[in-house]
């Protein structure tokens, strides 16, 4: 059968086929797989249209890929590694996938007979001895290498190769026609670079306010709106971390500071301390012995500090998250010097309600539409006067950049920028990313000078452009191997794509069940069973 499908199937479609067969000889073989399906209760890890994927079938499978993983990263790959991944539920995933295509078999009124289970046995390398198939030979490395018996591995092979037939069906209809080759020669050597300027509305925030009366009107008629940009940041940025309001006293130590250095610093805090200790107020002794000049004539006042949330460093910030308002604390030292510090006043942890941030909302909802539509009409007087002959780079010179430096100025003011030669292909251009509108504007020209009739929009960013460099393709120079080359790669292109699909369709259609605890890194699965005779 393996060898029947590679001859008369074409290359492309097998690469796919057998991609699936060899993942199925992963996840079939072993205890707990369908070969060794059983009618008894056990720990379950997904049901698919009531068929059961057992916990057996995930372990196995699940482990194999660990170690796939673990070699493609030179032995390096631990769990936090699969949390990342989320390797659990893409094994688990594909075992459901399984199950879905075996069960199109009936459907498509797909079978494997026993004379093409024969052939694919007698045809497979690893049962041969000299050319020949040995079934001593076979049965041996069946029951030794699979731990097995025979009848449970070719019941097991029998699925496989239903589910290659089943696959190779549902992909029949991925042809692709001359005018596709073409289309695809002329995106690889087509050619084309250009002179670009980026407009946003972050650029021109400054230039608009929206009034009381503006602001008014935009909360009394996007009420849900600013509601669920509420929702969208309230545990992050509306969210106000515990904090303690303190004043410090702080004697700095220089790096590289010398014992003796040292030393005389902490006599110096000790005897500030001594003076707070014996009743003097906490302020007037910061503004007469703090030697930090920032904050010693506001006597010492910090403000509130928040872990994680003050540029005083972490080990200041648990000092004072750790005092009671009026507690003063012992003399701690860190990177900076020795402090004491005094808390005020202590704020728990709180989210700020909607109605204390809805004219906020409101106020930068209505400025990024304003900004943006300043962007738009910028960028439109832009391109009117490429349009009349002048050059981009005269109307927004770039700044000029360290090597190896990121400027950043480009992405706060109009900057002439200019690419190195792409391709349409995947709609990618340099120095943007993908960008598929922007990308068929400029292959929508044909010669250097051209610019386009308005400018394209990028989600929320404007663009202009002027073509600087074009080359067309020739498609009658393809030669009759590259027309064999770019077909096999759109056909497996398409395959993938069709495959994908139909595999979507199948599970949107489908009843599937998993069991939460396989997909956990945290437990062991074991203690949920499931008996499929209770169905």
């Amino acid at each position: 059968m393996l060898d029947v499908m590679r001859s008369n199937a074409r290359s492309s479609l097998i690469v796919v086929v057998f991609a699936l067969i060899i993942a199925s000889f992963i996840f079939s073989f072993g205890r707990g797989s369908s070969g060794f399906r059983t009618r008894t209760p056990e720990t379950w890890a997904a049901t698919v249209n009531g068929d059961l994927v057992t916990a057996g079938d995930f372990a196995q499978a699940y482990a194999q890929r660990f170690r796939q993983s673990s070699s493609a990263r030179g032995g390096k790959y631990t769990t936090d590694d699969a949390k990342r991944d989320d390797l659990r539920r893409q094994v688990l995933r594909a075992l459901e996938d399984q199950q879905l295509i075996a069960q199109q078999a009936k459907d498509m009124g797909i079978t494997v007979s026993d004379g093409e289970l024969s052939d694919a046995i007698n045809r497979s390398p690893q049962f041969q001895q000299d050319g020949k198939f040995d079934f001593e030979y076979y049965k041996r490395l069946v029951e030794n290498g699979y731990g097995m018996s025979v009848p449970r591995f070719e019941e097991a092979l029998r699925r496989d190769l239903l589910r290659a037939k089943v696959v190779q069906a549902a992909l029949n209809g991925a042809a692709v026609s001359d005018d596709e080759v073409k289309a695809f020669y002329v995106a690889q050597h087509e050619s084309a670079a250009i002179d670009w300027v980026r407009f946003t509305g972050f650029m021109f925030r400054d230039q608009v306010k929206p009034t009381d009366d503006e602001i008014a009107a935009y909360i009394k008629d996007h009420a849900k709106e600013i509601e669920e940009a509420y929702n969208k940041e309230k545990d992050t940025r509306y969210k106000q971390p515990a904090a303690s309001k303190v004043r410090a006293i702080t004697v700095p130590l220089p790096p590289g500071s010398t014992p003796e250095q040292e030393q005389a610093a902490q006599k110096r805090i000790d005897a500030a301390l001594a003076e707070v200790k014996a009743g003097k107020d906490f302020a007037e002794v910061a503004k007469a012995k703090s030697e930090d000049a920032s904050t010693k004539t506001q006597g010492g006042d910090l403000g509130f500090v928040s872990r994680g949330g003050s540029p005083y460093g972490a080990t200041l910030e648990e000092q004072a998250l750790k005092l009671k308002p009026g507690e003063i604390s012992a003399v701690f030292k860190d990177r900076a010097g020795f402090h004491i510090l005094k808390a005020e006043e202590r704020r728990d942890e709180s989210v700020k309600p909607l109605d204390e941030v809805k004219k906020q909302i409101a106020t930068e909802k209505i400025r990024a539409d304003k900004s943006l539509a300043v962007a738009k009409q910028k960028a439109g007087e832009a391109l009117a006067q490429v349009k009349a002959g002048k050059a981009l780079k005269d109307l927004y010179p770039a700044k000029k950049q360290e090597p190896g430096q990121f400027d950043m100025s480009s992405f706060l003011t109009p900057q002439t920028q200019t690419t190195e030669p792409f391709h349409p292909m995947g709609g990618y251009v340099p120095g943007i990313g993908l960008a598929p509108r922007l990308s068929e504007g400029v292959f929508a020209l044909s010669k250097p000078g051209d610019a386009p009739a308005a400018p394209i929009d990028e989600g929320d960013t404007a663009y202009i452009f002027a073509i600087k460099t074009r080359e067309r393709a020739d498609p009658t120079r393809m030669t009759d191997a590259e027309k064999t080359d770019l077909r096999q790669r759109l056909e497996v292109q398409k395959q993938n794509e069709l495959y994908q699909s139909w595999l979507d369709q199948l599970r949107k259609k489908s009843r599937l069940e998993e069991n939460q605890a396989v997909l956990s890194y945290d437990t062991q699965v074991g203690h949920e069973s499931y008996n499929p005779d209770e169905e």
